[in-house]
């Protein structure tokens, strides 16, 4: 009997050293495993910046949900949105309110006021962005620190001055958590992408915020020449269509007259009151251009969701209706302005090789991609107000920056009047680049009813009579003071006599654009 018990004493003793042996083993493991997991291998001390620090890149993430994930059905779908009844709206857009769902209910509406950016695409060169938090809770409104927004087509930069002024405003904050994954803004990127060219944008999605706040903080941005506001907003929320039609229709008379929008009216309302706030203050008056909901695509009635579209512009009193002609030169006229400074930087390098008989050639590492956009320009020399050299392009076939250079090289060197240009005179050298609109042919009855179709100090001419043909630049009509005296010199150009005329005679206007290198 007692050695039954010490037997058991024994196997008990034995038990408990197991259960201490197994006890110390698990709290040797924790230790090891708790400072594996609370501490790495390195040290602070020998951190290196990534790439993705230094760089980071919003990655898109709504593609293959609200819009196409491939980079060619996406362009396809944009360019096809956009070509669809194109508008003849011919003011430049300030403001504009477009919605954001996906792209096959609302693109369409949204492609309406992305039309009206085509004429501007070198002109806007900031756009700020903004728009509802869907995801994240935000009291106020958050902005990102990327430095850049990439979508299949591409990467778009943003504009880091202008986020840098607004985060040093109150009620702005860096906050790419909401960014993330946020689609209201990430939908009108591709537009943007195939609207404007060389442009930064600044995203900025609002939450608990005042439109009188935002349109305070917007403001200095907007009254800059290159600077757009994008609002983006839906309108009624699942409602039936006839009531969405109704309420939606109070939506856009109440945007027509500037009354302040309640929450209920619009994914977006803070943000279209926002705009017409600004457009109060700057006499912009808005424009509806479409508007829809979804059941217009899906078929159900029951349940819809409103869009619209609208332009926030000067006022059509204070506008004109501009001719085809007339826009391209609006259009040349944005492109000089902006592009002026590499313009006479090419003249100037292109002239000093000139001088070697040497051609100089523009890189696309040395100029913006919008300068190999093909255009046609003349390129006139003079020195002490007289002509030295004057030679051009009739049609755009290359890039604008090399059709520049090489008419430099050929007014400089080409020109049979004169002879080659000599180093010592680069000094005293004068130069205008004189960038030309496309040809429209002028129909007339007779010559005298030519003349008075032609506008003094304006038009540009060019003849053509058989295999005879003469230009004049529109800054020749300072040698002369009458249509008629302006007439016989284009004849004299084309080898023609001036008391010629034929009903074979065909009359084609054009128009210029001027950059000098002695104006401001």
């Amino acid at each position: 009997m007692f050695e039954n018990l010490d037997i058991s004493r024994q196997t008990l003793f034995k038990y408990i050293l197991w259960a201490i042996f197994i006890i110390g083993i698990l709290l040797l493991n924790f230790f090891f495993v708790k400072d594996y997991i609370s501490s790495n291998s390195s040290q602070i001390k020998d951190y290196i910046l990534r790439d993705e620090d230094i760089n980071p890149t919003r990655e898109a993430a709504v593609a293959g949900l609200f819009y196409p994930a491939d980079a060619y059905q996406l362009e396809r779908a944009i360019d096809g949105y956009l070509s669809l009844n194109p508008s003849t709206f011919s003011r430049r857009p300030h403001i504009m309110v477009v919605p954001h769902a996906g792209y096959l209910y609302s693109a369409e509406v949204a492609a309406k006021a992305y039309q009206q950016l085509l004429p501007y695409s070198t002109a806007i060169k900031k756009v700020i962005i903004l728009g509802p938090s869907h995801k994240v809770n935000i009291k106020g409104a958050a902005l990102s620190r990327a430095t850049g927004f990439r979508t299949p087509l591409g990467r778009i930069k943003t504009d880091k001055n202008t986020t840098d002024y607004f985060s040093a405003l109150k009620g702005f904050s860096f906050n790419d958590y909401a960014h993330k994954d946020e689609h209201a803004l990430e939908v009108q990127l591709p537009f943007l992408q195939k609207t404007l060219k060389n442009f930064s944008i600044i995203p900025i999605i609002y939450g608990q915020s005042s439109p009188e706040m935002l349109a305070d903080a917007i403001s200095p941005i907007l009254e800059q020449d290159d600077a757009l506001l994008i609002v983006s907003a839906d309108l009624s929320h699942y409602l039936n269509v006839e009531e969405a039609k109704l309420q939606d229709s109070q939506t856009r008379d109440m945007v027509s007259a500037g009354e302040k929008l309640k929450a209920h009216q619009s994914c977006g309302a803070t943000g279209i009151n926002t705009a017409m706030i600004l457009a109060k203050k700057f006499g912009l008056k808005p424009s509806l251009l479409d508007f829809a909901n979804s059941g217009d695509v899906s078929g159900i009635t029951d349940s819809v969701v409103g869009y619209a579209s609208w332009v926030f512009a000067g006022e059509p009193d204070l506008d004109k209706n501009l001719t085809p002609l007339e826009q391209e030169v609006e259009n040349l006229t944005f492109f000089a302005k902006h592009n002026r400074q590499d313009i006479i930087k090419i003249v100037k390098q292109s002239l000093v090789l000139a001088t070697k008989d040497k051609n100089y050639t523009p890189t696309r590492e040395e100029y913006p991609d919008v300068m190999f956009d093909k255009g046609a320009a003349f390129v006139t020399l003079e020195i002490d107000n007289k002509l030295r050299g004057c030679i051009g392009s009739l049609l755009p076939t290359q890039a604008i920056s090399l059709d520049i250079a090489q008419n430099v090289y050929a007014a400089a060197n080409k020109d049979k009047r004169f002879t080659p240009l000599k180093d010592d005179e680069l000094p005293n050298i004068d130069f205008t680049v004189s960038l030309l609109s496309s040809y429209e042919r002028i129909n007339f009855k007779s010559e005298e009813d030519l003349l008075n179709k032609i506008k003094p100090y304006e038009d540009g001419l060019v003849i053509r009579d058989g295999d005879r043909q003469g230009l004049l630049l529109p800054s020749v009509w300072k040698d002369f003071s009458t249509p008629k005296e302006f007439l016989n010199a284009l004849k004299i150009k084309a080898g023609l006599s001036p008391l010629y005329w034929s009903d074979k005679v065909k009359i084609y206007k054009f128009r210029t654009v001027e950059i000098k290198d002695n104006e401001a």
